[in-house]
């Protein structure tokens, strides 16, 4: 065997099964290594009848045909291969002992494409098997290329016209004259400039002699937009390239034309629409404006700079579906409210909105967090849509601090802080949020603790352990524990903030954040907001 090809492979053997047909195993055994040490994939057959099922099965690129087998002989199976071709040429090459001229031009009558005869060698097979490769990637080629080439014709709908050297037209498509109006009838034979306006009607003929004297070419192998006339005498838009054949003996320009009236139309209509979404998407930024002005009003903003307060509210969009409210009873008592309403943006926030002066009517009265609590739950209960509500934690703080009294339904569990960050106590939420059922008893159950100076009441939203990065790692009650721990009770808001921009690398959050920490001290005159 010769060993300068035992490795050799070669691109046209890629992906190619071959079909294999010998009765002899050991004969099929030397031909599967043969063709594995040349690229190809092999498909093995016993005898003819074998061979032509596989080949069915199986579809190969060529096949390998051993001329006497039994059921079905070589001649046989090849003449049934050659049937079931269906129109793609698949090689066939006849392998037989048998080497005598009529014994070749029977395997070759019977629809072989050539002949090798036993024993092979390794290097003629290779040699073989190359150059049926080669033909076979050939006539693919060409196939491919007639199959595009009738593809692309059977495509065109732009219209088509030839014309020679002084103008006149020799041929044109449907589409063509569909275009301008006319039939092949009216154009052939004319010039071509009947299909233009003045000046170029005039000047037309100018261009092309001027172009087969100089070899400047103003229109060939260019695409520009012109203006057609049809037979109506109607002006359109039109996109045209021209192309120059050179022929033997004479020029023949080929020019390809599109109707853009549509376009150009579309174009116009895009431009009216994108000044029009402009003038909506300027009156809506007005109207968002104003409609976070007037909410923004009603927030008593006085009553959050108490220095015994820490809170942070960040939405996804323009306006939060989350709310931060605080405020004083004349009993001096302190009353904290963190509201997360179902969404985010404006919808969500107009959830909340009826939450806003009815928290601070209520805190004026002096009223129970109980009754606090219930009186929110109907108002909401009677505003919102089916499928709208707002999660909240509520607190109460004594005059002298000694005591909270909290509601949690329908947002993460409230934490009490020790001075140094750790956790004392946390109270999860025991009530469904707010606007779902009408109040009852269990509506207004309020869970009071006694505190120490100092300590901390911080509640938050799901948005601050649900904020994830990209790769799904959540920021989670873990890392925001962490941070209680070793921030400074006087910025701990601050630090946790610092702690999820740096948790979430640089990417947006998808929900809103907020944060609402009390430290449980007494109010004093030197701290009351101005109002």
């Amino acid at each position: 065997m010769d060993t300068p090809l035992d490795n050799e492979k070669f691109p046209q053997a890629k992906n190619l099964k071959v079909l294999v047909a010998d009765d002899t195993a050991s004969n099929r055994g030397m031909l599967e290594v043969f063709l594995r040490k040349l690229g190809f994939t092999a498909i093995m057959a016993a005898d003819g009848k074998q061979a032509v099922a596989q080949f069915q099965a199986e579809k190969p690129d060529m096949v390998l045909m051993d001329v006497m087998m039994p059921v079905m002989d070589g001649f046989e199976a090849t003449r049934s291969i050659r049937r079931l071709q269906e129109g793609n040429w698949v090689p066939v090459v006849m392998l037989s002992a048998l080497s005598n001229d009529s014994d070749i031009a029977a395997g070759l009558d019977a629809g072989a494409d050539d002949y090798l005869v036993k024993p092979i060698s390794f290097a003629v097979f290779a040699a073989k098997m190359r150059t049926v490769s080669r033909q076979l990637m050939m006539q693919r080629a060409v196939v491919e290329s007639l199959e595009q080439i009738r593809a692309i014709s059977d495509a065109v709908i732009d219209g088509l016209i030839t014309i020679d050297e002084h103008g006149v037209m020799h041929s044109c498509n449907r589409a063509a004259c569909a275009q301008f109006g006319y039939t092949p009838a009216e154009l052939i034979g004319q010039n071509v400039a009947m299909l233009m306006p003045e000046p170029h009607q005039s000047a037309h003929d100018g261009y092309i002699l001027r172009y087969l004297e100089s070899g400047v070419a103003r229109m060939v192998g260019k695409i520009r937009q012109v203006i057609g006339r049809r037979k109506s005498g109607a002006l359109f838009p039109l996109e045209l390239g021209v192309t120059d054949i050179q022929l033997p003996d004479r020029h023949l320009f080929v020019g390809v034309m599109r109707d853009v009236t549509e376009r150009e139309r579309q174009a116009r209509e895009r431009a009216e629409t994108r000044a029009r979404l402009e003038r909506l998407y300027a009156e809506q930024e007005r109207e968002q404006e104003l409609a976070r002005t007037i909410m923004e009003r009603q927030i008593h903003a006085d009553w959050l700079k108490d220095p015994r307060v820490q809170y942070s509210v960040s939405a996804t969009t323009r306006f939060s579906g989350d709310l931060i409210m605080l405020a004083r009873s004349p009993g001096g008592r302190t009353f904290a409210m963190l509201a997360d309403a179902t969404g985010h943006g404006l919808a969500a926030a107009i959830s909340v909105l009826p939450v806003l002066s009815l928290f601070y009517t209520e805190v004026a009265r002096d009223v129970s967090l109980a009754y606090l609590v219930t009186a929110i739950n109907a108002q909401l209960r009677g505003a919102l849509p089916v499928g709208r509500f707002v999660g909240a934690a509520l607190f109460c703080l004594s005059a002298d601090a000694s005591e909270v009294e909290l509601w949690v339904g329908g947002v993460p569990e409230v934490l009490v802080l020790e001075h140094d960050g750790n956790i004392a106590r946390r109270f999860a939420s025991d009530h469904v949020p707010l606007g779902i059922t009408d109040s009852d008893e269990d509506t207004a159950r309020t869970e009071s603790f006694q505190v120490e100076p100092g300590q901390q009441i911080l509640a938050y939203s799901d948005g601050l352990i649900e904020a994830h990065r990209s790769d799904g790692e959540e920021f989670g009650p873990e890392c925001l524990e962490q941070t209680l721990v070793v921030s400074k009770p006087e910025q701990r808001v601050a630090a946790v903030q610092q702690a999820l921009e740096a948790h979430l690398e640089g990417e947006a959050h998808h929900d809103d954040v907020s944060m609402l920490l009390l430290t449980c001290v007494p109010w004093s005159e030197s701290t009351e907001p101005a109002l």
